[in-house]
């Protein structure tokens, strides 16, 4: 697997998410530790430092898989944020987790269910 891409994370997401992986329904949840891996491994930056194209929490993503040449454009919410949110992808699924912190221009390689890899490239980011 290629090596993981730098990622920055904003002080105010990391304090939320620490706090969502702290309460009982989350804790014990062996799902989570991709998230949990993605904020270990983050330079973890003020609001004010981080770059206006990383994807952060509530941004909307555009990506595309490269192999199929698809893209989608979806917002990164928290699982709570979900039913309201036609566009909603969570923090909590393993694609969110893993776009969290990247910014436009960087790829990542996605292993799928199945055991391939695809790759993900970060094509926009905005901010509502």
């Amino acid at each position: 697997m290629a090596e993981m891409p730098g990622i920055k994370v904003s002080e105010k997401d990391v304090d939320q998410l620490e706090a969502m992986l702290e309460r009982k329904e989350h804790r014990d949840n062996p799902a989570l530790d991709g998230l949990r891996a993605e904020l270990e491994r983050a330079d973890i930056v003020s609001l004010e430092e981080l770059p206006d194209d990383v994807v952060r929490m509530n941004s909307t993503v555009t990506f595309e898989v490269e192999e199929s040449g698809k893209t989608f454009q979806r917002t990164l919410c928290y699982p709570h944020q979900m039913a309201s949110r036609e566009d909603g992808i969570s923090i909590v699924a393993p694609i969110g987790s893993a776009l969290l912190g990247l910014e436009v221009g960087q790829t990542i390689d996605w292993r799928l269910p199945d055991g391939k890899h695809s790759h993900v490239r970060i094509i926009a980011v905005s901010h509502a």
